[in-house]
């Protein structure tokens, strides 16, 4: 039995299933039991929050930091969603801030990443019903915020053998300031574009455009293909899995739930990016909305920010990248 224990605590996919799962779980069942979204208010910035334990240097206080934040924001990011003039200036702000934080300072990776996707994410799904409607979700961050240090330092501390230490990144191509121009660049850009097109889940385009912009033009280039395809592979499989099993409700509920613990735990990018891209269209489905809307609109908003985020690498690439590429075309 002490080995099959040691064996469960190995590998880190599984540990992050596990803490995605008692993060989740309270949030989850009041909304399974009652319907009452505010629930899935309490289950987000905990699923959120938790994702961050996979750094190794994550502290009690980096939770604090994040909830308090998170609280504080979250009503001003849900009105700017709703107002394009004012909302591509502050992302571009706020992505300028997400990268000097992960390559200027010694705070986890994650915190920075996790707290940008919560804010946008969240203040998407509110931002119809207008500011009001995030007074309620800011409060429950707090108390999520305490449920998930609970459950990442007391029931569920185990990181697993790659949780050890937080992976270092390899030698940059682009400096800090031109890294995050390119992604400020990018992410504004993409905001706007979505907006102009009347877009749902502007946060996509953002979002997309913000992580597929690297360091390296190379790795960029890899990310952004990585992620069309996994936003491809999920929503067809969200909405072949709608088609084939319209009939079994609590099958397809039951489905989602399992996505739901699983949509961070993959250590490849394709297959999380497919995961999350199911559960887009599931998740809106369970939730009441159309989940072939929400698939479409998925994969239109991530071809949004991966395009625009490429034209910015491009143009914005070092010119030892481009030297490097001529000399492979001239070979």
């Amino acid at each position: 039995m002490t080995a099959i224990l040691q064996r469960l605590h190995r590998p880190p996919w599984l540990q992050t299933a596990m803490r995605t799962f008692l993060s989740v779980a309270p949030g989850l069942a009041w909304w399974a039991t009652t319907g009452d979204v505010r629930g899935v208010a309490f289950a987000f910035p905990a699923l959120c929050f938790s994702v961050t334990y996979g750094d190794a240097g994550l502290r009690p206080f980096h939770l604090a930091f994040m909830a308090i934040i998170a609280a504080v924001l979250l009503p001003g990011a849900t009105w700017l969603e709703a107002h394009p003039l004012p909302c591509v200036p502050v992302v571009m702000a706020a992505t300028v801030a997400n990268i000097l934080v992960r390559r200027r300072t010694g705070i986890p990776t994650r915190v920075s990443n996790w707290l940008l996707i919560f804010l946008l994410y969240q203040a998407s799904e509110l931002s119809a019903g207008g500011i009001g409607t995030a007074l309620v979700p800011a409060l429950l961050v707090l108390p999520a915020a305490v449920w998930t240090g609970v459950v990442c330092f007391l029931l569920w501390p185990c990181r697993g053998e790659a949780g050890a230490k937080t992976a270092k990144m390899p030698g940059p191509s682009m400096g800090v300031g031109r890294h995050a121009l390119c992604a400020a660049l990018a992410a504004g850009t993409a905001a706007a574009v979505a907006f102009l097109l009347h877009s749902a889940h502007v946060n996509w385009a953002i979002w997309s455009a913000i992580t597929v912009v690297q360091s390296s033009a190379r790795d960029s280039l890899l990310k952004s293909g990585r992620r069309v395809l996994g936003a491809a592979l999920g929503c067809t499989a969200g909405y072949a899995a709608l088609v084939l099993l319209h009939a079994v409700s609590w099958l397809l509920a039951a489905i989602t739930g399992v996505l739901v613990v699983l949509m961070v735990a993959p250590q490849t990018y394709v297959v999380a990016v497919a995961i999350r891209s199911a559960l887009a269209v599931l998740a809106a489905t369970e939730l009441g909305d159309s989940g072939t809307a929400a698939g479409l609109s998925r994969i239109e908003n991530i071809g949004i920010g991966v395009a625009v985020a490429m034209v910015f690498v491009i143009a914005l690439a070092p010119a030892s990248w481009w030297k490097t590429r001529v000399a492979s075309a001239v070979t």
